[in-house]
């Protein structure tokens, strides 16, 4: 612990008059007219008021306390501000159906089609699937997947001939939003991220932290066989998982 540092002791004064100061008979200083000598004038006042009847004295004495602690001419402090943010991933439906029905997948259906277009789906069909929010704030792999290879399925136990038929629907789907890559601080670019072909199960992405409007657009080309009747059905997923 720091204590007070001893401070100069003030004693300064004048003496004016004539005298010879002894111990024991010897001569030890001696005042003759006016002295400013500490040692002088100590010796005058210390034997005030003896001789103050022929010797005029004035003196000046005090003194003050000195630092507590060491004087510096520079402080100062660091302070560490300090805070965390959880990890979140967004892709906003809100309460909108997630069931897309295409309704009636339309063929060749009247009997004056020719054996070549009966039952053939009449064209692709397809859809765009938009949000406007969705995104990251940490580093993630969007996935885009389906449930089954085969797309499009359909589960009818009719029977048919696989030479002129077939029970699925293959489709393909792209995503399209603006993210920059894992690691990157550069301005992100809008890009067709995803690519999940017709014939592949999924596929996936890896981004750094980014949020934009995202669109997947499915496509259902025209097979090369007949449909079947009954639904043709699957399932397709996206995902948006940090790491």
């Amino acid at each position: 612990m720091a204590g007070a540092a001893s401070a100069d002791t003030i004693y300064q004064g004048s003496a004016t008059g004539s005298h010879t100061f002894t111990v024991f008979g010897f001569p030890i200083a001696t005042l003759s007219g006016t002295s400013t000598n500490p040692y002088v004038v100590g010796l005058v006042d210390a034997l005030n008021p003896g001789i103050n009847s022929n010797i005029s004295l004035f003196t000046v004495s005090g003194g003050s306390a000195g630092n507590n602690g060491t004087a510096i001419g520079e402080d100062g402090a660091t302070f560490t501000l300090k805070g965390a943010v959880s990890t979140d991933c967004a892709y906003y439906t809100g309460n909108a159906s997630t069931t897309i029905d295409f309704g009636t997948i339309g063929i060749y259906a009247s009997d004056n089609t020719g054996p070549a277009n009966a039952f053939d789906m009449t064209a692709p069909a397809n859809v765009s699937i938009d949000t406007n929010l969705a995104g990251c704030n940490t580093s993630n792999t969007v996935t885009v997947s389906k449930n089954d290879i085969r797309g499009l399925v359909n589960n009818s136990g009719a029977g048919y001939d696989s030479n002129v038929f077939q029970a699925n629907l293959p489709y393909s789907v792209t995503g399209t939003y603006t993210a920059g890559a894992v690691g990157s601080t550069a301005a992100a670019t809008n890009g067709n991220y995803i690519n999940l072909a017709a014939n592949a199960n999924s596929t996936s992405a890896s981004h750094g932290a980014w949020k934009s409007a995202m669109a997947l657009n499915v496509n259902i080309p025209v097979p090369s066989k007949s449909l079947l009747a009954g639904a043709y059905e699957g399932q397709l997923t996206v995902n948006i998982q940090a790491f």
